[in-house]
């Protein structure tokens, strides 16, 4: 183990994979594995103005709420099978049903197409659910859900939406990147040695926005958005040692000074995108179980003990 890693505490477990594999700034990662069959899920076609886009219907036997559900991947890599474990485990925990999205991608489709793709799949979910699920009424509510850049999305579509009939109920935000800003303390502190690197989280901006003005934009950065106080009950998970923990809890500030109720941990010994590493690291696999649990009590407008407080986030 490097002397950085010892110092910052990271989980063993994920430690050893480390220090073989590294996030490279300008590689894109291959699909997983097909998922295995399951005749709850399939995939179909969000018709949107002027585009289609894939999503995966994951049947739950709740009809309260539909949670879309938006895949990391710094708006640049990423599709239905990357995140497809993390929507099944999200539908099992909350019994929702859930959409996956597959949302337009960087650099061929640059800011804001990925966003506007969120903010029209989110509505039209809201407005078909009762054809795209067995037994969903013809309109039920809708809540958000997102990791990394997926989060970005979750979020910009909910202050989107607010105050429309459309508007998400609740989200869950996990690793969310939700500002430009390379000068936060994190940016340094974890620039490399913990997977996702901050050289690649600079790639994945420089390929998704056209104009360095943009980062400035609440759209690409919604923690700047001076509306935040509409948005709906949140779940924020982060990581202890991720280049966008500072990202979280700007966000988190910001979102209780402006009247938001949150539920939120940050895991201490965990990088960025550690749902990846739920199946060979306890403290991940802890981590993933609370963060769907808490969501899930959120929904059943249940608050108590959700999230461990000697984690909450500062």
């Amino acid at each position: 183990m490097t002397p950085a890693l010892a110092a910052h505490e990271l989980d063993p477990q994920i430690a050893e994979v480390l220090g073989t594999v590294e996030v490279k700034a300008d590689w894109r990662a291959p699909s997983a594995d097909p998922p295995v069959t399951d005749p709850l899920v399939r995939d179909d076609i969000a018709p949107l103005r002027g585009r289609s886009l894939p999503i995966r219907l994951y049947q739950g036997p709740r009809d309260d709420c539909v949670i879309v559900f938006f895949h990391g991947g710094g708006f640049v890599k990423g599709d239905l099978d990357s995140h497809d474990a993390q929507a099944r485990t999200l539908c099992e925990v909350t019994g929702r049903p859930i959409v996956s999205v597959q949302y337009r991608l960087a650099p061929e489709h640059r800011f804001p197409s990925a966003y506007e793709d969120a903010v029209e799949v989110v509505r039209w979910v809201h407005e078909k659910a009762g054809t795209l699920f067995d037994g969903a009424a013809a309109r039920i509510a809708v809540a958000v859900a997102g990791s990394s850049a997926g989060a970005n999305l979750a979020l910009g579509a909910a202050l989107a939406l607010a105050s429309s009939p459309s508007a998400p109920v609740a989200q869950l935000l996990v690793c969310p990147f939700a500002s430009g800003d390379s000068t936060l303390p994190s940016r340094t502190e974890f620039a490399e040695g913990f997977g996702l690197t901050s050289r690649a989280v600079e790639w994945f901006i420089e390929a998704y926005v056209s104009d360095p003005a943009q980062r400035q934009d609440p759209r690409f950065a919604p923690v700047l958005s001076g509306n935040l106080g509409v948005l709906p009950p949140t779940v924020l998970f982060s990581a202890g040692l991720d280049p966008l923990r500072d990202d979280a809890r700007v966000l988190l500030k910001r979102l209780r000074a402006s009247g938001v109720h949150v539920l939120a941990s940050e895991e201490p010994t965990l990088p960025h995108g550690y749902f990846k590493y739920a199946g060979l690291s306890e403290a991940a696999k802890d981590a993933v179980v609370r963060m769907n649990t808490a969501f899930c009590d959120l929904l059943d407008d249940r608050y108590a003990d959700a999230v461990h407080p000697e984690n909450e986030l500062k």
